[in-house]
């Protein structure tokens, strides 16, 4: 087979079996002759180095126009030749449509942050991986070897066609070929364990692989935290009434499962000890939380079930219509309009006009209750409630934190109830939905306004870029929702920072740094009585000196301590001073 067909700038015009879009693109740039990889991707992607990171996409549009209609559409290349979709199976849909839609025109930079990878404990990298196996078969059936987009996948470290370990090359990962193109190769610095794999390590990858399959699958963080409840309660690991988490039972259980695995980068956030362990599974059937790395649920899914498949059936009986997968019903007939939903909300508005109950239209409709109580809010109709846990005086209670703009979570723990409970009464409540939306940004606005207003206080020749790096997120915040404030106190800065400042008192500076210089030598002194002092020994205790030596001829009583403590013979190197302006 060759190697590349030919089209307008002699990229292949067909994928290999499994091929990431990264090792497309180095194939092209083996053959093309192009001495840089800064010339092979301004070609594909428009720009010297964005669209040649080996695990995101970005610039696919203008890839496209380069490659020609037939590698597919870029919807298509991002789910298929890419790692994305591993994280967006566990995100908002909304999210997960504005990353394939910025992947076609933007950088990838912001996607790990966005993704939440930088704070995640399972580090950010994606290190490419490969199976020797498979680069024999690939060389001799496809005349190169190349990179399997299943084996890059996160938290996979096996080949489960070969039953073997993944080798690991860590020249784009580290920085080392950033930019470069490259193709799986021995002379790379490739390394892998000689062992043979635990089962673990396959029924991890196989749930992964599983997942990332099913185009369209969407898992709400609700669905999940039921269905690893009715996973629990199938291994006996929740108590009496199915609700509290046998902890010891399952850490000790979870932990032995996780033991086997590798401790790779990418697998390093997970538990090892049966502490940890009972600690993850009740953070993931707890509360609900957002900014969970999808490994964590992989991982623990791959414990309670036996097979992807086993693990979606319970999803979808735990969350009705909430899971949707693509490819799995391809025959599931379509809806029968598109104004479905408003016509069953229409229709149960009339009900409860007419004087039918809620719960009773709700059923009439074939919807929740809860759903037919926050259709009848956003029409102004307001229900009849039968407390149970919410008597009127908690409900008062809550109604008042609410719309003060306090949290969920925070109202939740005042109440004793749970965040879910929380969102009902702001969705079937009249007007505090919105009264809550205005109350928090009354409230953002104002803790905004605060730290910012207290930086510039404290530091007021520190200009704006420097506010900016220190308060980022404060910063952001003002610039999308209270621009003109900040645009105010930014021309203010800028005027103080242009203002004359105070002269430096050099005189007072030399008095307080050679008494500092001097307590610390004796400090030093007093430790170790037959040591020479050094001078970087009195830098480290007194990082401010580092930043004076070369400005010793202006602090003469500090230059007159250092000289008599460590001497004046030789320079930096050897840790006594000669000519100050060389230390």
């Amino acid at each position: 087979m060759a190697l590349l067909a030919p089209c307008e700038y002699g990229l292949p015009q067909s994928w290999l079996p499994d091929e990431t879009l990264f090792s497309l693109c180095s194939r092209y740039h083996a053959i093309s002759g192009n001495r840089l990889a800064s010339t092979t991707c301004r070609l594909l992607f428009g720009h010297k180095t964005q669209g040649c990171a080996h695990d995101f996409p970005a610039r696919i549009g203008h890839f496209l126009t380069a490659a020609g209609p037939a590698l597919g559409p870029a919807a298509d290349i991002v789910e298929d030749r890419t790692v994305l979709p591993f994280y967006l199976r566990f995100a908002n849909p909304d999210f997960a449509e504005r990353v394939v839609l910025a992947s076609q025109q933007a950088s990838s930079g912001a996607l790990k942050f966005q993704l939440g990878l930088l704070t995640s404990r399972f580090r950010a990298n994606h290190p490419l991986k490969a199976c020797h196996l498979c680069m024999s078969e690939d060389a001799r059936e496809h005349l190169t070897a190349y990179w399997h987009r299943t084996h890059q996948l996160p938290g996979v470290w096996v080949c489960q066609r070969h039953r073997c370990w993944l080798h690991m090359s860590d020249l784009k990962a580290t920085g080392v070929a950033r930019f470069q193109w490259i193709l799986p190769s021995w002379s790379q610095a490739i390394t892998s364990d000689d062992a043979q794999p635990p089962e673990e390590a396959f029924a991890l990858a196989a749930m992964i692989t599983g997942l990332v399959s099913q185009r369209g699958l969407s898992l709400s963080p609700e669905v999940l935290r039921e269905t690893y409840r009715r996973g629990l309660r199938n291994r006996g690991l929740l108590g009496t009434g199915g609700h509290r988490l046998r902890s010891k039972e399952a850490g000790n259980v979870y932990a032995a499962f996780l033991g086997p695995l590798p401790r790779m980068d990418q697998l390093g956030g997970l538990p090892t000890c049966r502490a940890a362990a009972s600690a993850e599974i009740a953070r993931l059937i707890g509360p609900i939380r957002s900014g969970i790395h999808p490994l964590r649920h992989i991982a623990l899914a791959s414990w309670l079930f036996d097979s992807t498949d086993a693990f979606l059936n319970q999803c979808e009986a735990a969350g009705h219509t909430t899971v949707t997968r693509e490819e799995r019903h391809p025959s599931a007939p379509p809806a029968t309009s598109a104004n479905a939903p408003d016509e069953r909300k229409q229709r149960l508005i009339t009900l409860l006009e007419a004087g039918v109950s809620v719960s009773r239209a709700a059923r009439e409709v074939g919807v929740d209750t809860n759903t037919g109580m926050a259709w009848a809010a956003s029409h102004g109709i307001a229900t009849p409630r039968r407390p149970k846990v919410l008597t009127p005086e908690v409900r008062t209670a809550l109604l008042r934190l609410l719309k003060r703009g306090v949290s969920k979570d925070a109202a939740a723990e005042a109440a004793k109830v749970s965040v879910q409970t929380i969102t009902n009464i702001l969705r079937s409540e009249v007007g505090l939905h919105q009264a809550w939306k205005e109350a928090q940004f009354d409230r953002t606005q104002r803790h905004s306004r605060r730290r910012w207003l207290c930086y510039i206080t404290a530091n007021p020749h520190s200009g704006v870029k420097a506010a900016r790096l220190t308060e980022p997120a404060v910063y952001a915040w003002l610039y999308r929702n209270d621009r003109d404030w900040l645009k105010n106190q930014t021309l203010a800065m800028e005027r103080v920072a242009r203002s004359p400042q105070a002269r430096v008192d050099w005189d007072q500076r030399d008095r307080e740094l050679s008494d500092q210089v001097g307590r610390v030598a004796l400090e030093l002194h007093e430790a170790e009585p037959d040591r020479r002092i050094r001078l970087f020994q009195i830098y480290q205790r007194l990082p401010e000196l580092k930043a004076k030596l070369f400005k010793l001829d202006r602090l003469p009583l500090t230059k007159s301590v250092l000289y008599s403590v460590v001497g004046k013979k030789r320079g930096r190197d050897g840790g006594q001073m000669g000519n100050t302006q060389q230390v």
